[in-house]
């Protein structure tokens, strides 16, 4: 046996145990590759319904990536958040249409036993790769920085009950399913496994968008198809359901032995084909024994080395047991808006932050950062040749990490519930893991403590006065002055002044110019937006190609909003929330720039529309009033510097 050493946060691990360690660790981080699609190509399995009239546990995580990406919607140029909460809309609509009553749950921080570091790493590695990809004119998927913002303010605003939970949700999600005795919209292989009582509806096949009508009952519907685990077992000689995760556990590991063995039952047992031999085999061969503890002493009985057998004996069914369901907490949430009661390090968290992660007002990054003092950051589609767009916002997570690290009573519990670490200069630090070129690389960032006042407590940050509140947030932005700058624009213009003093490179005029004409078209209706993209259109010069200097300035942008977004419901909301999905629209902008450039102004472009206008000139007088003549040269003259080339 290979001698395998892993370092964990406790104690260094090797040989059996760190064998154990490393099993266990590929078990947390499965998922049956291929299952789905083996069940699709079984059309007795999955049987055609007409879906109405019904409570719906909703995957919402699952859910926003395939209302993005199945959609068509920009992942080049920053998003289309817009279009995006538009179909959030429509989904919604289409089911109160049918009667169906949606309960969406989205997963939180991640597992704060720091068991699944690895795993998201290799998970981190990729998306640098896919947005890199795009931002050379490859194929790929890139989720735009704001989307699952979006998705909460729209879910918020369209009063959809909605809760985030604090670690992976797949479990509550289908205890709460078996609970109220409903179905699970998903199209994560894991809810293939999970024994749910009124079974699975493949996202995939949930065809919303085409809303049916019975013509006998005038009552609207959605086709869709239904999986239960009782059909699968039953294709298997009525196999013991409680069998399925034996296999989930075995096929979604990745340790070299079992890869070894698994030829075994794919030439003995599958009758499907090369493409399923996997899956097909091993319910062929598990169809063969009673229960789970016969099966996994069938399936070791391949495996000679006696140490090697009691080690994954107990590691398979240590996967075994997170496929067992038990009632479900969101259950309370749901019927009463109370706290869901938690255990272990979570207790060290204030009663208003929990509500505030219960009810995705509050990114759950919090949990790591408290927790692990981890944070990962989200690759965007920029130039890769530059710095990660991500370091411009370093400041403000600086203070975020402050507020949310510094300033705790010195009780034991809290300080080892937080998983707190002291040295000889009391300093503390959260590892930022972000990219350099395209190498995921991690770097030690200090938590500072805000010079508005010393000694705030994460625990009564929400007592303290509005001012104070909001002073910190000035200061955080730079920002000394909000007089004749109305209240419902501030948020952005502060933010779009940070960005232009700050990035690198350094900003025009012209980019400020397609940022704000963007913000524009957020605020206008449908013929007044029509307007600006004819206009746009008459005046660029056909398709739009990705700009890698506007696309990182941009990117930039996204990262001091999102962040200052953050730093905002930390602090209870001193300045009023705008609707994200009205401040970008990431193919418009580039577009403008273009224009732009070619010598267009923005008062000729929307010369049609007095109100574009006057809102254009009341954004662009608010973000100048903020910066020094020296900024304001700085902009100008690489503007004329542009001009010239």
């Amino acid at each position: 046996m290979n001698h395998i050493t892993y370092r964990c946060k406790y104690r260094t691990l090797t040989g059996t145990s760190a064998l154990l360690y490393s099993f266990t660790f590929c078990i947390f981080s499965m998922g049956v590759q291929g299952l789905k699609t083996y069940i699709e190509k079984k059309q007795h399995i999955l049987m055609d319904w007409s879906f109405r009239e019904s409570k719906l546990i909703i995957d919402g995580c699952n859910l926003y990536f395939n209302l993005y990406f199945n959609s068509e919607l920009d992942q080049i140029h920053g998003g289309e958040y817009d279009a995006f909460e538009d179909r959030i809309t429509q989904f919604f609509t289409n089911l109160k249409d049918c009667d169906i009553q949606p309960y969406v749950v989205i997963d939180g921080g991640g597992d704060y036993t720091d068991k699944k570091l690895e795993t998201l790493k290799s998970r981190y590695e990729g998306k640098i790769r896919m947005a890199n990809k795009l931002s050379i004119g490859q194929k790929g998927r890139c989720l735009p920085l704001l989307t699952k913002y979006v998705f909460a303010q729209t879910l918020h605003k369209l009063k959809v009950p909605f809760v985030q939970c604090f670690e992976e949700a797949d479990g509550e999600i289908a205890a709460l399913a078996n609970q109220w005795n409903c179905s699970v919209l998903s199209d994560d292989s894991d809810f293939y496994i999970f024994n749910l009582k009124a079974g699975l509806l493949p996202a995939e096949n949930f065809l919303w968008t085409n809303v049916k009508v019975n013509r006998a009952t005038k009552k609207k519907y959605i086709l869709t198809k239904h999986f239960t685990v009782e059909r699968l077992c039953a294709s298997f000689h009525h196999m013991n359901r409680d069998l399925l995760p034996v296999m989930a556990c075995i096929l979604g590991n990745d340790y070299g032995k079992l890869q070894n063995i698994k030829h075994l039952w794919k030439k003995e047992y599958s009758v499907h084909g090369p493409k399923f031999a996997s899956i097909d085999g091993l319910l062929h061969c598990l169809s063969e024994f009673e229960g789970p503890e016969a099966a996994i002493d069938g399936v070791l009985n391949l495996i000679t080395d006696d140490e090697e057998k009691v080690t994954f004996r107990e590691a398979l069914f240590k996967g075994i047991k997170q496929y067992n369901l038990t009632k479900s907490s969101l259950a309370q949430f749901f019927n009463s808006k109370t706290p869901i009661a938690c255990t272990g390090p979570l207790q060290a968290l204030p009663t208003w932050i929990l509500m505030h992660l219960h009810e995705g007002k509050m990114g759950s990054f919090i949990i790591n950062i408290l927790l692990l003092k981890t944070l990962m950051m989200n690759p965007q589609v920029e130039d890769f040749q530059q710095p990660s767009s991500s370091e411009i916002s370093c400041p403000i997570r600086q203070v975020l990490y402050g507020l949310v690290l510094l300033g705790e009573q010195p009780t034991d519990d809290k300080l080892v519930a937080a998983a707190k670490t002291s040295s000889a200069t009391d300093k503390c630090y959260v590892t930022e893991y972000d990219r350099e070129g395209l190498t995921l690389t991690s770097s030690k960032v200090e938590a500072m403590e805000t010079k508005v006042k010393e000694g705030l407590r994460l625990e009564t940050l929400a007592e303290e006065p509005h001012t104070l509140r909001l002073q910190i947030l000035l200061e955080t932005l730079d920002v000394s002055s909000v007089s004749d700058i109305p209240l419902d624009l501030q948020f952005q213009v502060f933010v779009t002044r940070y960005w232009l003093v700050n990035a690198k490179p350094q900003p025009n005029l012209l980019h400020l110019w397609g940022l704000l004409l963007g913000m524009v078209y957020g605020r206008l209706n449908t013929p007044a937006r029509t307007q600006i993209e004819t206009e746009l259109k008459l005046n660029s010069q056909g398709k739009i190609d990705l700009g890698h200097e506007v696309a990182h300035l941009y990117s930039q942008w996204q990262s001091c909003l999102w962040w200052s977004l953050c730093l905002n419901r930390l602090l209870h909301l001193p300045l009023p929330e705008p609707e994200c999905a009205r401040l970008y629209r990431g193919t418009l902008v580039h577009q403008a720039v273009r224009v732009f450039k070619r010598g267009i102004t923005p008062e000729s472009l929307l010369a049609k529309c007095s109100k574009a206008g006057k809102l254009f000139e009341q954004l662009r007088d608010a973000v100048l009033s903020l910066l020094d003549e020296d900024d304001v040269r700085k902009i100008s003259t690489g503007l004329m510097n542009r001009a010239s080339n």
